[in-house]
């Protein structure tokens, strides 16, 4: 039972973090204190959050996986700005790596009987 504690203490600490930078960020946009700063206006958008998110869940997690996959998220949303070279193909990035990471969540879910 205290694996189950601490893994729902570890569920807490990352949500909790997550949530309190989304807020933190929300809350500078709505000052006006981002649009002073360069490149900010980027850090409003869901790619931006899933990038935030992935890296919490990085820090905080003991099991990474879920931080690689909303870090690779956020990067394929983001994609445009890392890959400058693949502005061309970015409407069909998104979908593909959404296929790409459910398809290997279906293939690596544990089924139970």
């Amino acid at each position: 039972m205290a694996t189950s504690s601490n893994k729902t203490s570890n569920d807490r600490l990352s949500y909790g973090i997550t949530i309190l930078v989304f807020g933190i960020v929300f809350l500078l946009d709505k000052l006006g204190i981002l649009s002073h700063i360069p490149y900010a206006k980027n850090l409003i958008s869901i790619g931006a959050f899933f990038l935030m998110a992935g890296i919490v869940f990085l820090i905080t997690q003991p099991k990474k996986i879920l931080g690689w996959i909303f870090l690779g998220v956020g990067i394929l949303l983001n994609a445009d700005f890392f890959f400058s070279w693949m502005s061309n193909y970015s409407n069909l990035i998104v979908p593909l790596g959404l296929i790409i990471a459910g398809v290997a969540m279906v293939l690596t879910s544990k089924k139970k009987n």
